[in-house]
């Protein structure tokens, strides 16, 4: 009996001594036997100092059959770059003998919190992340533009205020233009805001840009979900504008709008008064509707309105003017519950509700197309919206409400978000329906030209970009 059992625990020693040889591999000390990377670049878009950023990561693998040593691992100028770094689920800027089994892999990951630069223009900063194995450098490299930013956390403007283009303004708890003021925005204002704030306007805005220097309002996240995908692409970034029915004599003006949840609402209002213009400008993306007019007063022109998961416009009694506009719908995001134009309380020219006014809509040389229908919630029989020379994907017929239409027409734009989540609505091919159906009588100054400057005196498109042809490559 003992023999058998010296036996059975020399039996289990040696598989004991078996195992462990499996697992504790030989560690090669060659030169030739380095790490690879999944990047040799990790490179941040602007960063906004004294906020932090997303994550990004990388990994170190070892493409050995033997384990690797890692003798250190080094944040070069941790001191200064505002770079910080994780090695394997270890905070630090220094590590030492890591060690990493032949064809595994670890993974880095970095973030950036970078001090105030006391510069108007983007810093940029570089650092690297340095590896030392088997005697031999290597290293990846960390880039980032650091940008001073001016920070409102909820501010009412009582007084007129005017935001200038020397730094962005980064807004948190929204910002409200009281009653009796004026928030002026310089051409090439920069405006963020944070998760959820809103520019609320019981005064008047004047947010006039210029085809140099445009205004942008947007949200805050200037990094990437993906890739390919920045989060500037995304609607639901910030809550949006909302013009309060005492609001009226607003303006838009060369501006670049996007990432709302809202979109821009105006509140009913009694007044004949315009309560809003825009112009030359681009609203895009948004959650949820990206223009609602209740009973107010809205003129748009030379402007592109494009993609919502709700309707781009949703007009409820009042007045609406839309000349070579560009009216679209590719929103990829979630599922669009609307379609593009939606009308309401429009009813016979002779009928009467409750002295509410009926909206009248005119729609000019615009073109409306997408992924949804493109109208709906009314008979236009004997009613005041009508639509001249427009463009529109579904067929149809004219009448007195639909004149002079392009059915079932082909805009062919240059991107509908196909690749790369890439989109651009100007023409993209002189095959576009679009070109020269549009009509001379509403190109007049100041729609003779696009937002861009090109000229509508040849042909008038239809929309809010006249077509260019490409120069032809040179041979």
């Amino acid at each position: 009996m003992r023999a058998i059992t010296v036996a059975i625990l020399s039996l289990c020693l040696l598989a004991v001594t078996g195992l462990t040889s499996c697992i504790d591999d030989d560690f090669t000390t060659s030169p030739s036997h380095v790490l690879a990377f999944s990047t040799d670049t990790v490179a941040f878009d602007t960063v906004f100092t004294t906020i932090g950023t997303s994550t990004r990561s990388f990994r170190i693998y070892n493409p050995n059959k033997k384990s690797l040593n890692i003798s250190s691992i080094k944040l070069a100028d941790a001191e200064h770059s505002g770079f910080h770094i994780n090695v394997d689920g270890m905070s630090g800027d220094y590590f030492t003998n890591v060690e990493i089994r032949g064809k595994d892999s670890l993974y880095v990951f970095v973030e950036a919190n970078i001090d105030p630069t006391n510069q108007d223009n983007p810093i940029f900063i570089v650092d690297s992340i340095v590896f030392l194995t088997n005697g031999v450098q290597q290293d990846v490299k960390l880039t980032a533009y650091g940008q001073d930013v001016i920070i409102k956390r909820g501010e009412t403007l009582t007084t007129d205020t005017r935001l200038t283009a020397d730094r962005p303004y980064l807004i948190y708890d929204s910002l409200v233009v009281a009653p009796g003021a004026t928030l002026q925005l310089d051409p090439g204002a920069r405006l963020h805001f944070h998760n959820r704030a809103s520019l609320l306007v019981q005064g008047r805005l004047q947010a006039e840009g210029t085809q140099q220097a445009p205004i942008q309002i947007r949200g805050d996240r200037l990094d990437r979900l993906f890739s390919d995908l920045p989060y500037d692409n995304l609607g639901g970034q910030w809550g949006g504008i909302r013009f309060y029915p005492e609001s009226v004599g607003n303006t838009i003006s060369y501006a670049y709008v996007r990432g709302m949840s809202s979109g821009i609402v105006l509140d009913s209002c009694a007044t004949e008064e315009t309560r809003l213009e825009i112009a030359n400008s681009r609203i895009r993306n948004s959650s949820g509707n990206l223009i609602t007019s209740n009973y107010s007063r809205l003129n748009c022109w030379n402007s592109e309105l494009s993609d919502a998961a709700g309707a781009v416009l949703s007009l409820t009694g009042g007045v609406a003017n839309f000349t070579h506009c560009t009216i679209v719908n590719y929103y990829f995001y979630s599922v669009i519950t609307s379609p593009i134009v939606t009308v309401n309380y429009c009813a016979a020219a002779d009928s009467i509700d409750g002295g509410l006014p009926l909206l009248r809509a005119s729609f000019n040389n615009s073109i409306l197309c997408g992924k949804t229908s493109e109208v709906s919630g009314i008979d236009f029989m004997g009613s005041h919206v009508f639509f001249r020379s427009c463009l529109f994907n579904s067929m149809g017929t004219d009448d007195d409400n639909f004149i002079n239409t392009v059915w079932g027409g082909m805009p062919l734009f240059k991107a509908i978000g196909e690749e790369h989540y890439y989109y651009n609505y100007e023409i993209g091919s002189e095959e576009s329906q679009a070109i020269g159906k549009g009509d001379p009588a509403f190109a007049v100054p100041p729609l003779d030209k696009d937002m861009y400057g090109n000229p509508r005196t040849e042909h008038v498109d239809i929309g809010a970009y006249q077509y260019v042809p490409q120069a032809e490559p040179e041979k």
